[in-house]
C-alpha cells in the first residue's frame, strides 16, 4: 500500500536550520563480531523495527554533502534516533562508484545502509560500474520522488514554452544543443524524451548545474536541466526561460511545496502523456539480509516518513515525500531500471547484454 501526504513547505530558513542541525560528522563504524550482529539483529527483532538497537547504524552518501541525497538520508537519520533511539553515522563518499561498492561489501547485518539513486542503475547498465543494482544490494524502502527537474532554455530562444521548442527542434535537427553529463541522469532524460518526441539535439558535455546555467545564460547551450531554485532566480533576472518541468509519472506541480507559475507545468500537465522519468531514492543495504528484519524496517520507516519533521524537511527541499511497502518497492525499482535499460539501448550505452 502506497502513503504519500502532504504538508507546507518549511520556510527557507527554517529548512536551513534544520540542515545545519541534522549534519553529521563522516566516518565508518567498526566492523562487528557475528556474536555482536545477531544479539543486534534479535533485539531488533524483539522491538519490531528491524533496524539494529545496539550498534552504530552508518548511512552511506554515495555523493558529496549538500546533495539530494546528503540532505534527505540526514532527515532520516535524525527521524530514526528520535523516533526508535537508533544511533545512525552519515559518512560521505566523493565517488559514487566506491560509496556502492562499500554498501554491497558490507556485512549483511543492517549496520551500513545507503540511499540511492538512479545513478546506481545508470552506472551499472552503462558499464561504469561493475555493482549490481538488482543482485549486490537488499531493497529496503522505496522513499521519495525526487520532485522536479526544470527544463530552462536561453532568454532570448525563439520560443517560450516546450511545444516551440519541440517544433523548432524538428524543423532544426541536430541543431540545438542540450547540455547534459556524458553519462548520468540528465542523459537520460534527453534520451527518453528525444525518443518519445522523435526529435533529435545535439548533446554537449555539462556536467555540473553551475556550468549548464552559465551556459544557457551565455547562450551556449539551447536547453539543459537546472534545479527550481536556481531556475527561478536565473529567470527573474532575465538570464534564461523555463519552458516545463519533468517528473515522475502523474506528478503535478501543485505537489511541489511553493506554488508555481504555469511555465512551471511538467511535460505531462502540458499535454506529452509520455514525457515523465522515474526518479526515486532507495534505502537499501548488502545483499542477503534478513527477511524478517528488512520487512520491519521497511514496515518502521512508514512512521520515519510520515513525522512531521521528517516528512516536511524531504519537501523543503524539492522533493516529494513517500514510503512504499516492500512489494510495491520491488515493483517500482524493476520499472525504473527496466526504463533507463531500454534508454540506454536507445542511446547506444547499454553494456550489460
Amino acid at each position: 500500500m502506497k502513503k504519500i501526504t502532504r504538508r507546507s513547505m518549511l520556510k527557507g530558513s527554517a529548512v536551513a536550520a534544520a540542515a545545519l542541525a541534522l549534519s553529521a560528522c563522516g566516518g565508518s563504524s567498526s566492523s562487528s563480531s557475528s556474536a555482536s550482529s545477531a544479539s543486534a539483529a534479535a533485539s531488533a527483532a524483539a522491538d519490531g523495527i528491524g533496524f539494529p538497537k545496539n550498534e552504530t547504524i552508518t548511512l552511506a552518501v554515495p555523493g558529496k554533502a549538500g546533495g539530494g541525497s546528503d540532505l534527505a538520508i540526514r532527515y532520516y537519520s535524525e527521524g530514526l534516533n528520535r523516533i526508535y533511539g537508533l544511533k545512525t553515522t552519515v559518512t560521505n563518499y566523493d565517488s559514487n562508484t566506491v560509496g556502492h561498492q562499500t554498501v554491497a561489501n558490507a556485512k549483511p547485518d543492517g549496520t551500513t545502509l545507503t540511499l540511492a539513486t538512479s545513478s546506481l542503475n545508470i552506472q551499472y547498465i552503462t558499464g561504469n560500474a561493475t555493482v549490481n543494482p538488482m543482485t549486490d544490494f537488499t531493497l529496503i524502502a522505496c522513499l521519495q520522488d525526487n520532485g522536479f527537474s526544470t527544463l530552462a532554455v536561453p532568454a532570448n530562444a525563439p520560443y517560450d514554452d516546450f511545444q516551440g521548442f519541440i517544433d523548432y527542434a524538428k524543423s532544426h535537427p541536430n541543431e540545438l544543443n542540450a547540455g547534459m553529463p556524458a553519462a548520468g541522469a540528465n542523459t537520460f532524460l534527453f534520451g527518453k524524451l528525444c525518443s518519445v518526441l522523435g526529435i533529435e539535439l545535439n548533446k554537449v558535455e555539462c556536467a555540473s548545474e553551475s556550468d549548464r546555467l552559465t551556459n544557457l545564460a551565455g547562450g551556449f547551450i539551447d536547453i539543459g536541466v537546472v534545479g527550481l531554485g536556481n531556475a527561478q532566480e536565473y529567470s527573474k533576472a532575465g538570464k534564461l526561460k523555463v519552458i516545463g518541468t519533468v517528473a515522475g509519472d502523474g506528478i503535478t506541480i501543485d505537489q511541489y511545496p511553493a506554488e508555481l507559475p504555469e511555465n512551471y507545468k511538467t511535460l505531462q500537465e502540458q499535454g506529452f502523456k509520455d514525457c515523465y522519468m522515474l526518479v526515486y531514492h532507495y534505502l537499501m543495504g548488502p545483499a542477503g539480509m534478513d527477511e524478517t528484519m528488512v520487512k520491519q524496517m521497511n514496515a518502521a520507516m512508514e512512521e520515519v516518513v510520515n513525522d512531521p519533521t521528517v516528512h516536511d524537511g524531504i519537501a523543503g527541499i524539492g522533493h516529494i515525500p513517500g514510503w512504499h511497502d516492500l512489494e510495491e518497492s520491488e515493483e517500482l525499482h524493476q520499472k525504473e531500471y527496466d526504463e533507463l535499460v531500454n534508454i540506454a539501448k536507445n542511446l547506444g550505452m547499454y553494456v550489460q547484454g
